[in-house]
Parts: C-alpha cells; structure tokens; sequence
C-alpha cells in the first residue's frame, strides 16, 4: 500500500516502513514501500541497510512494476529481515485424554466469535526534503500534515510505549541556530500528533541539527535529504 509520494523534485525521497509477522519465523521482519517519484529500489535497500545497520539482510520477497506487460527490474516493494531467519521449532503435542461432552441445549449454544488480529503499527516515518517545512521554519506544511495523518491512521488503536520525533537540518548556517531549528520542527511535529489524538506513554522531541548526515552537504540534492525528521515509535 503506497502511502507517501514525493510530489516533487525538492520534495525528497519517501517510503513507508512496517513490521510483519510471517508464520513460522522468530526474526521481526520488515516491508519497506518506496513509491516516490524520486525513489526507486536503491532507496528501498538504503532503508533496509539503515533499519538492520551491521546485521546481515536476508531478502525474503520483492514486488515490481510492469510496463507493456515486461517487469520494469525496478522493486518497489521490498520484504526484508535483519539476520538468518529462524524457523520456529514446532511443539510436539501430548496425547490428552478423551472426556465425555456434555450436551447443552441448541438454544443454549454460541458459535464463538473469530478474534480480530489487531494490525502491526507502522514503525517509522521519515519527512525529507523540502517539501515539509517552508526555509528556516518549524511550520508544518499541507504535504507534512497529511503524511503525518496516514501515520496516525496506521498506528490507530495500537499500544505505543515511545514515540521519538529527531529533527535534522544541513550544514548550512550556524550549529546553534541548526540545533534549534531541527528541535523546533520536531516538536511541531510532537504537537501535531498529540492534537490528532496519536496515543503513547512517551513523547520526546530532539533536535541533532546537522549531525548524522545521510547525504554529502556538498551539492543541492544532498542538503535537500539531509534536511528532515525522523518519527520512529516503539510499540508494546
């Protein structure tokens, strides 16, 4: 399911991270959606290196386009895990005896109700480029606003205990002004997802200013990536 779009060239890269839960497997594992008009499947893997860091990744599926019914060789949708997976051992089953059944009345009996699978929260969400905030201020934009109310809509219902907003700007200007200003577009952000009712034990808004750079400063293109915030939450 496609959620975020860059909507233009200054707009940056954007994708959408979740956990899934395959049947038989003990490793968390991810899907990772990159379905931006700047992306492409090197964006998937450069979130899936950043999401496993020094663990191996084991690929486990990908889905790509097709154009006059050819693939077009470029992944968009991308299943991945961090390590080897582990297959769940199965637990042998003890024989256990048979007990006579009472009969209850027809009128008496309930078909019990299947129990809904509650969804996996989406983990993270990464604002980048320009797009989000206008020059040298922690104002959110319409683009900011309604990726930030697909992330609520998605983690809707779920049980958060952490919920961390990291604001980052370029090397361009002073660090002290950097820091306040990537604190204070996070805490925009903080505010924008308690008001739309985003429920969690813990909300903390840091600013690192132009620290962990994921691009050089050197050109346009690379401040415009190094230009962001980071929403990542931690569910129970």
């Amino acid at each position: 399911m496609a959620i975020f779009a860059a909507c233009s060239t200054q707009s940056g890269p954007s994708y959408t991270l979740r956990t899934i839960s395959p049947p038989n497997q003990t490793v968390a594992t991810y899907r990772v959606s990159c379905l931006g008009l700047l992306d492409s499947s090197q964006t998937c893997v450069r979130v899936a290196e950043e999401t496993c860091q020094a663990k191996p990744i084991t690929w486990l599926g990908a889905v790509d386009g097709v154009s006059n019914n050819q693939p077009v060789k470029d992944a968009r949708e991308m299943t991945f895990m961090c390590g080897a997976p582990v297959a769940q051992q199965p637990v042998a089953q003890q024989p256990v005896p048979q007990q006579p059944v009472p009969q209850q009345p027809v009128q008496q009996q309930e078909a019990a109700q299947p129990q809904a699978k509650p969804a996996a929260p989406q983990v993270r969400l990464l604002l980048q480029g320009n797009a989000n905030f206008a020059t040298d201020s922690a104002t959110l934009s319409a683009i900011a606003k309604e990726n930030l109310d697909h992330f609520m809509a998605a983690n809707k219902g779920a049980n958060l205990r952490r919920v961390t907003v990291t604001g980052y700007t370029d090397k361009t200007g002073s660090e002290a002004h950097n820091l306040a200003l990537s604190k204070a577009r996070a805490e925009a952000v903080v505010q924008y997802l308690r008001d739309g009712g985003l429920e969690g034990e813990q909300f903390v808004a840091q600013g690192l200013g132009s620290a962990d750079p994921v691009a050089s400063n050197a050109t346009a293109e690379g401040r415009s990536q190094n230009r962001r915030v980071d929403v990542r939450v931690v569910a129970e």
